[in-house]
């Protein structure tokens, strides 16, 4: 019994790491920093967040297996920990499905967006009326929703996305005609990419321009309504339809990096 008691508090013991190994852990952690450090001085757009996370999950990796002694802790633990390991690679993955299809969303010239620290002047329109749908609109709107749709509602628009699992409510299917809640018009699905709709974020951040060839798009993805914007729809959405301006409606366009940074500079 003395035996066997002896051999269950010995199974307690904890690990102590040597300090041959301590130390080659501490030197890896610094080489890891250094790396993060060199790497932060290129601008890799959508890949920053990703080698950032990478070399922080190594690093954290390193801590828990020897500093912290799940190497040599219990197998049950080492499931337990694992398992959460394959929970946090799914949300990554869901995550980089959505950030490595936005494209280059970084500012490479502040100069450029904010002159001597001024409100960024009113973005100047490329089409004479964007609200109008034209074959070079969906065009152009067909590019942006493989860039910044897809990943929720699909490549054909059925709400079908790699991200749509993770997502309640579940994204729009834009290939049926009912359930709508602001309607199909371009207007309206003008006014929800501005705006945001339950799990949909806003993205007033695009141009109007954008956002115009996007709702047009977006349209014909569905049933092919007769039904177009009136005066009142237009007006709602920002726009004069009596005078041009290209549907910029008077909105400032900055960019939330740049307004982010700016913020911070200018504080």
């Amino acid at each position: 019994m003395s035996d066997h008691h002896s051999e269950h508090h010995s199974d307690q013991q904890h690990h102590v790491l040597s300090n041959s190994m301590a130390a080659r852990i501490f030197g890896a952690l610094l080489v890891l920093t250094v790396v993060t450090v060199w790497v932060a001085q290129f601008d890799l757009g959508a890949w920053n967040f990703t080698v950032a996370m990478l070399v922080a999950s190594v690093k954290a990796t390193l801590v828990c297996l020897f500093f912290m002694g799940l190497k040599y802790d219990h197998k049950e633990n080492t499931v337990i920990f694992s398992t959460s390991f394959i929970f946090m690679t799914i949300f990554m993955i869901l995550t980089f499905g959505d950030l490595l299809t936005r494209g280059d969303v970084y500012v490479k010239d502040m100069k450029k967006i904010i002159p001597d620290g001024a409100v960024a002047a009113q973005t100047k329109s490329k089409y004479e009326s964007p609200w109008l749908s034209n074959a070079e609109l969906v065009s152009h709107g067909k590019e942006l929703f493989a860039a910044q749709c897809v990943t929720c509602h699909g490549a054909g628009g059925a709400g079908n996305g790699v991200a749509a699992a993770g997502l309640n409510p579940k994204p729009r299917n834009f290939t049926v005609g009912e359930g709508w809640k602001n309607g199909r018009k371009a207007s309206a699905i003008f006014g929800t990419l501005t705006k945001g709709l339950n799990s949909m974020p806003a993205f007033a951040s695009l141009p109007p321009d954008d956002r115009w060839a996007l709702s047009h798009y977006v349209r014909t993805l569905g049933p092919h309504e007769s039904e177009k914007d009136s005066a009142d729809d237009l007006k709602k959405a920002g726009i004069d339809a009596s005078g041009s301006g290209g549907g910029s409606s008077g909105e400032k366009q900055i960019p939330v990096d740049a307004a982010i940074e700016f913020m911070s500079v200018s504080g």
